[in-house]
Formats: structure tokens, sequence, C-alpha cells
């Protein structure tokens, strides 16, 4: 069986480099020249570029992730079940905390 490749660990590029990639394409470098001084892959050097030239844009956009089922108030609610019913399991917790609010959640949520 062949070694397997280690991969190297994903980094987010810095405002810095962004910066740096911006400044050397409208010095009219390649996207190539680009790459190699920077030592990044040539697709992230156009994708820097293109967020530049449509958007005037070097920062990164905020992940959207999944919106939370429950409000900063209703999480200090559960969170005061939790400690008067310290013997009750998150499943019990659930049940009551959607029979008392109609709103559906899942036991992995309320961990």
């Amino acid at each position: 069986m062949p070694p397997r490749r280690n991969k190297e660990k994903f980094q987010q590029l810095t405002k810095l480099e962004r910066g740096k990639i911006i400044g050397l394409q409208e010095g009219g470098f390649s996207y190539r020249a680009i790459r190699a001084r920077v030592q990044r892959n040539s697709s992230t050097v156009m994708r820097v570029w293109e967020q530049w030239t449509d958007e005037h844009r070097i920062t990164r956009k905020t992940g959207n992730g999944r919106r939370k089922v429950t409000s900063a108030r209703d999480d200090r609610h559960l969170l005061c079940m939790a400690v008067n019913d310290s013997t009750a399991s998150s499943r019990q917790l659930v049940a009551r905390w959607s029979t008392a609010t109609g709103v559906l959640m899942s036991a992995s949520s309320f961990r």
C-alpha cells in the first residue's frame, strides 16, 4: 500500500496577503508570478482578484451557518430547567420545553 500524503493544514488568507495579491495584480504581475511570490494556489489568487474587482472587498464573508432554534431568553430558561432538575435527561427536558413553547428541538441541540 503506498504511503499517504499528509495534507497541509488549511489557513485563511490574512488581509496583508490579500492586499499583496491585489497590489501585485495591479502592478501587472501574472497570476503565476503572484502565486509564486505569495506561495498560494493560482485559484486562490484569481478568487481574491475577482472579489476585489467585483465587490471591492478584501475581507472574508462571514459564514451563515444554521439558525438557532432558541433565543437568548429561551437558552436561559433551558439552563434553569436543567439546573432545577439535574436528574432529568436532555430528552426529557427538551420534551417539556417543546410542549411548553410549541417549538420542536432535538436533544442534541439542547446539549
